[in-house]
């Protein structure tokens, strides 16, 4: 065994790539979860390894929250004893996916190769997309993705970060060759997102990207006017969008998606069964409007206080507080500004989509805790400084 965990990096990096490509192949979740429970089970054996993270305010916090919401399956209506073990599960496989993701990153190796993995298996998934949107057309006009992504909306949130990727490969790299692949991929992944028809990706994805290239070329003590110079420059488009009719149209085509309605409902069950502490991760949250029933919340905030309630959302926003900090804090390291980029794609995003923060490798994993564990890694140097022993060079 100790000759095993030895080469450990390499193992979870191959696990890890694994699991984040078959998200852009397979349809089945639980097919793409098996390299996830191989991982998992993997980085529990090496716990004892684990010594700095228990020291790390961000890692308590994301097993807080992965935790406590997991818990609310106890308080769910109705009580569901399989649906209660398949959240604690679901905490448990995100745990260990942010320990081997914050212990990969502290190896230079694992940085610049699983950024151009996520280039390369998103950009290869974007440019079968597009050949399948104008080889057959789909009835809505939306561009779908592969695999678990063929939902628009989730495939172009994922082509996003990978689009990111792309980007921090071709401004990193030395070789010219890489920076034209890169850059290949970078304009299929661009025209997936702009097929979707996502508006909220048409606004967040390009903010995240606008996000990475300012805190990769911007000076360290401009970089927070630059930052609201680019959401200032995001909001300018989407005002000049929303002020002349034909964009207008374009924009709002599909309406408001019954949102509003949606939120309210949402919020007045909060209110009226569980203010401090939610309903529970289980509770059905459909809701009902015009004879249509809408399976979630469309709010990731509202979802996580629809099952946790106050509390819950409490620990969520201070796993983004302190996630943000330390990412702010070590902005001279290249893993840093991929991570910001990435969250400024996911944080703004969720305000009008998502509803599982914890949930079986998907969507959430890339936008939220990638992130989230490069953070961890950040903020753990010396406890998992043992890990560079392990680069394989």
């Amino acid at each position: 065994m100790p000759d095993l965990l030895e080469y450990r990096v390499p193992i979870s990096a191959t696990l890890l790539v694994l699991s984040l490509a078959s998200m852009f192949v397979l349809t089945s979740q639980s097919g793409s979860s098996l390299p996830t429970y191989l991982l998992a089970m993997y980085t529990l054996v090496g716990f004892r390894r684990w010594t700095g993270l228990w020291f790390n305010w961000i890692f308590l916090l994301a097993v807080g929250v992965s935790g406590y919401i997991a818990l609310t399956s106890f308080w769910s209506t109705p009580f569901d004893a399989r649906g209660t073990l398949s959240q604690f599960s679901r905490a448990l496989l995100g745990i260990c996916f942010v320990v081997a993701v914050a212990e990969g990153f502290r190896v230079d190796w694992f940085r610049a190769r699983m950024t151009a993995a996520l280039a390369l298996c998103g950009g290869a998934a974007a440019c079968a997309a597009v050949v399948l949107f104008f080889a057959d057309p789909p009835p809505d006009g939306r561009l779908n993705g592969l695999g678990q992504l063929d939902a628009h909306i989730r495939a172009a949130l994922c082509f996003g970060v990978s689009l990111v990727c792309a980007i921090a490969w071709m401004t990193e790299t030395r070789s010219a060759r890489s920076r034209v692949v890169a850059g290949v991929l970078a304009v299929f992944l661009g025209v997936a997102v702009a097929l979707s028809t996502s508006r909220n990706a048409w606004i967040t994805v390009p903010f995240g990207c606008l996000v990475f290239l300012i805190s990769r070329y911007a000076p360290r003590r401009g970089l927070p006017a630059a930052c609201g110079a680019a959401f200032a420059l995001v909001a300018a488009a989407v005002i000049l969008a929303l002020w002349f009719e034909p964009s207008r149209d374009a924009l709002l085509s599909r309406g408001d998606g019954y949102r509003p309605d949606i939120w309210m409902e949402i919020a007045g069950r909060v209110a009226d069964h569980g203010p401090w502490f939610g309903t529970g991760v289980l509770t059905d949250d459909s809701v009902r409007v015009n004879g249509l029933v809408l399976p979630h919340p469309h709010n990731m905030y509202l979802a996580v206080l629809f099952q946790g309630g106050v509390v819950g959302l409490a620990l969520f926003l201070l796993l983004v507080a302190f996630a943000l900090r330390t990412l702010l804090a070590h902005l001279a390291e290249p893993e840093a500004r991929l991570a910001l980029g990435i969250l400024a794609i996911g944080l703004p995003a969720w305000l009008l989509d998502g509803y599982e923060l914890v949930d079986k490798i998907g969507w959430t994993w890339m936008l939220f805790w990638l992130p989230v564990a490069v953070a961890v890694g950040l903020g753990s140097r010396r406890g998992l400084a043992d890990a560079r022993r392990f680069s394989g060079g």
